[in-house]
């Protein structure tokens, strides 16, 4: 008698933590869910696309002439430059920058519809940029902010150079 009764509580607990197991796997796929919807957070994919691209290409004009970016991107740069002008060196909450750039660059990812070479180019001005975001939002102090917005500056010049 005793081993039925060991068996079968045995039993309902494995049931138990299964079901509960699958109840914390809806909720965290609801909220993986509501975040890409409301376009809190980057999700993977947006980071997968990020990366996807060919590395050993570097940035270069096309046979003399800057890249064409589609339309669908441009607000999103014009954004984030106009944001680290409008920065004031002094006064200005660069943690809240990051986050405003981060936010900018995520929304430029996804519309990204380009491919080929273009698209491999400008992930060569991309990539390096966003790293000068992630700089900027693990600044210990605003000198080392101020150092980085500069930086990034000159990457938006080189965006100009080789992109329209």
């Amino acid at each position: 008698m005793k081993k039925i009764i060991l068996s079968a509580i045995l039993g309902l607990a494995t049931l138990i933590s299964c079901e509960k197991k699958h109840e914390e796997n809806a909720t965290h796929e609801s909220h993986k869910t509501e975040q890409a919807a409301s376009g809190e957070h980057a999700t993977h994919d947006d980071h997968e696309k990020a990366d996807d691209h060919d590395e050993s290409v570097r940035l270069e004009l096309n046979n003399g002439e800057k890249w064409a970016v589609n339309p669908e991107m441009k607000p999103y740069i014009a954004e984030s430059e106009n944001l680290l002008n409008a920065y004031d060196k002094e006064k200005g909450d660069y943690q809240k920058l990051a986050a405003a750039l981060t936010n900018n660059n995520n929304k430029l990812v996804k519309s990204c519809t380009m491919n080929g070479k273009s698209h491999d180019v400008l992930h060569a001005w991309l990539l390096p940029h966003m790293q000068h975001i992630d700089h900027l939002k693990k600044s210990a102090n605003r000198e080392e902010a101020n150092e980085t917005v500069h930086e990034l500056k000159e990457s938006m010049d080189e965006y100009h150079k080789y992109f329209n």
